[in-house]
C-alpha cells in the first residue's frame, strides 16, 4: 500500500461522495468498518449496518467542496492514516447555504481478500471519523436535513472541474483549484516552486517544465521564472503584468508582443 497511492483514492473517494457518488466509498469500506460523524454522538460499526443507513437517507442537497490538505502516516506496512482538512458548503433545497471546515480521518488497512485468481491484499477503511460535529436532529439519518436557520455566504466556493494535485514541501499533498492559483514561480537555484493562490504561498518540490508539462492548459509562461493564470491578469504594460492581488510579473522584451497577443487571447 503505496502513500500517494491511498492519498489519491482518499481524495477519489471524498469528492465523489460529495458528487452524491457513494459507490467508491461502499467499494472501499470493510466488513467491520467504524463510522464516526457527521452528528454529534453518530457512531456506526459494521458494513452491513452502515449500508442500511445510507439506503434511509434521503436528501436533495448538493455540494461544494475547497481546496484540499492532505497528510498520510504510515502506522505500519499494512496501515495507513490519512487526514483530509477542507472547506465544505452545503446547498439546501431553500436556498440556504452552509459553510464549514471540515477534517476527515480515514484509517486504511491492507486486508485479505478471495478474488478469481486467488487470495490478494486491498486497501480498505477500517475506520472513518468526520470531526466536524454539529448538534443532531432526531429526523435526520446522515445529512443535517432538518436543520433550521442555516446561512452562510458562500466565501468565495465556485463549482469548478479544473484541479492540480502538490506535494509540498512540509509533506502535505494539496488538491488545489485552478481558480484560486495566481502564478507559480521558480526558487531560484533549486527544484522547487512556490505556488501563489488566493489565501496562501506554498512551496512545492517540482521544476517549471514540469509543472508546465503535467498541466498544459491552465497556464501562461510569461518568463523563464514564472508561469501565471490569465484568469487573474489585471492589466498588461510594457514590460509587465499585474495580477488580481496586485503582483507584478516580469516580461522579456523580445517576447512582450508575443506573450500579450496570447494573454488577451486567453482572457477574451
Amino acid at each position: 500500500m503505496r502513500k500517494d497511492d491511498i492519498i489519491k483514492l482518499s481524495i477519489h473517494i471524498i469528492t465523489e461522495y460529495y458528487k452524491n457518488n457513494l459507490e467508491p466509498f461502499f467499494a472501499h469500506i470493510s466488513d467491520d468498518v467504524l463510522w464516526i460523524g457527521p452528528a454529534r454522538q453518530q457512531m456506526l460499526q459494521g458494513r452491513e449496518n452502515l449500508l442500511q443507513t445510507f439506503a434511509s437517507e434521503k436528501h436533495d442537497l448538493t455540494f461544494i467542496m475547497g481546496d484540499i490538505q492532505v497528510v498520510c502516516i504510515s502506522a505500519s506496512h499494512h496501515v495507513k492514516e490519512v487526514l483530509l482538512h477542507y472547506d465544505i458548503c452545503t446547498r439546501y433545497p431553500s436556498g440556504s447555504t452552509d459553510v464549514h471546515n471540515q477534517r476527515l480521518h480515514y484509517t486504511w488497512h491492507d486486508q485479505k481478500v478471495q478474488t478469481a485468481d486467488g487470495p490478494r491484499y486491498q486497501p480498505q477503511i477500517i475506520s472513518l471519523h468526520i470531526s466536524n460535529a454539529w448538534p443532531y436532529d432526531n429526523r435526520d439519518v446522515i445529512y443535517p436535513v432538518h436543520s433550521e436557520n442555516i446561512f452562510e455566504a458562500m466565501r468565495a466556493f465556485r463549482e469548478t472541474d479544473q484541479h492540480v494535485t502538490v506535494k509540498a514541501s512540509n509533506g502535505y499533498v494539496y488538491r488545489i483549484a485552478v481558480s484560486h492559483i495566481l502564478y507559480i514561480e521558480t526558487v531560484k537555484r533549486s527544484a522547487r516552486l512556490r505556488i501563489h493562490t488566493e489565501r496562501d504561498v506554498l512551496t512545492v518540490n517540482e521544476t517549471l517544465s514540469g509543472f508546465e508539462e503535467k498541466y498544459p492548459n491552465f497556464f501562461v509562461r510569461v518568463h523563464s521564472g514564472y508561469l501565471l493564470n490569465p484568469a487573474h491578469v489585471a492589466s498588461i504594460r510594457r514590460f509587465a503584468v499585474t495580477l488580481s492581488d496586485g503582483a507584478q510579473l516580469p516580461v522579456p522584451e523580445k517576447k512582450y508582443t508575443q506573450i500579450k497577443k496570447l494573454l488577451l487571447e486567453k482572457i477574451c
